[in-house]
């Protein structure tokens, strides 16, 4: 299999030459937006009302089954991705397995993955990952020794340790049943410290691929830096210089032209950072997902986007993904209004 860090350039092509698609690239789920961490570098640590917390909840497995038939039904090739993971912990669902496998026979994507810190992985659902072959399982690791880690997550009764053993709980159940998949890909955010080595170093025997990712931040709020939280004094200059580094302004962000989101509520937005539920374009509870693909409110919003008036909506004049280069690969400046119906 290739690694999940190769896949952003695999069979890549040029997105202002073949936009506007008749349907999405990537469809991202989100069967929980709960999460057991309250990680410093993210929205999840925050202390006051938000969208996020207004809307607690897990998907209903009526709902998922609407849009996963919703898809079926969609003419023409198949999702590129599947993720079944958005803003929460997608295990704290308890029917995670049973999503996958409904998805896995439906097979309306190329591949179906998911990110998680992997905490709540147990015998069963490890079972379960095999057995349904989702394809990758992207962890997020958040220190290179139990120190780090408890300071970063805010979770100090999981330890470094049961990370390291979940995941070798998922290769082991691999060998038994004589399976490729899932690839495993661990990663920690850049400390620029010797850390990395540290973390590589652990995690490189139970992971198919260990790596360093590069610090973003989510869409901004009042109440806290998200990246300032995560580093001192000491990583400033480090941070400063990489972050310059992938810069690329941009005058419109290519998202809304690739992709869904579905929240665990039904609300559907064409971004996958997006905690504030800004970007809302209607809920799947009383609208079709091809209706939303092709209707006014998405028109409206990419054409909002190539009109360089993103800081009209209050998601994306405090968000700069669009301007990393290193998350957002493609470039449609340029791209005319008058094509976006496809006439």
């Amino acid at each position: 299999m290739l690694k999940y860090t190769e896949l952003k350039e695999h069979k890549r092509q040029n997105l202002i030459d073949i936009i506007p698609l008749k349907k999405p690239f990537t469809l991202l789920i989100e069967p929980s937006n709960y999460c057991n961490f309250k990680c410093v570098s993210c929205f999840q640590s925050l202390k006051s009302k938000n969208y996020l917390t207004e809307n607690r909840g897990f998907m209903s497995m009526e709902l998922y089954q609407n849009i996963i038939e919703q898809f079926q039904r969609w003419e023409g090739d198949k999702l590129k991705v599947l993720k079944l993971s958005l803003y929460g912990e997608p295990l704290t669902n308890p029917q995670f397995g049973e999503m996958l496998k409904i998805a896995k026979e439906a097979e309306i994507a190329e591949r179906i993955e998911t990110t998680t810190n992997a905490s709540l992985l147990t015998e069963e659902l490890c079972e379960q990952l095999v057995k349904y072959e989702i394809d990758y399982i992207r962890v997020s690791i958040y220190g290179g020794n139990q120190k780090r880690y408890e300071e970063v997550t805010g979770c100090p009764q999981v330890s470094i340790d049961k990370i390291w053993n979940n995941l070798k709980m998922i290769q082991d159940f691999k060998k038994e049943q004589h399976k490729e998949k899932p690839f495993v890909s661990a990663k920690m955010l850049d400390t620029y410290s010797e850390e990395n080595e540290e973390f590589l170093e652990r995690f490189q025997s139970v992971a198919d691929e260990v790596y360093i990712d590069k610090p973003h931040n989510w869409v901004a709020s009042d109440e806290k830096s998200f990246i300032g939280s995560l580093y001192g004094d000491e990583q400033e200059d480090a941070l400063k210089k990489d972050l310059q580094q992938t810069y690329q302004k941009r005058i419109a962000c290519p998202m809304a032209f690739t992709t869904l989101a579905i929240r665990s509520n039904g609300e559907v937005s064409p971004c996958c950072v997006d905690w504030i539920g800004g970007t809302n374009l209607g809920n799947m509870k009383n609208i079709s997902i091809r209706e939303i693909w092709d209707g006014d409110v998405m028109y409206e919003f990419r054409k909002m986007q190539l009109e360089n008036r993103r800081n009209e909506n209050p998601s994306c004049r405090n968000c700069d993904l669009a301007d990393n280069d290193y998350y957002t690969r493609d470039n449609i400046d340029g791209f005319p209004v008058e094509k976006l119906r496809g006439e």
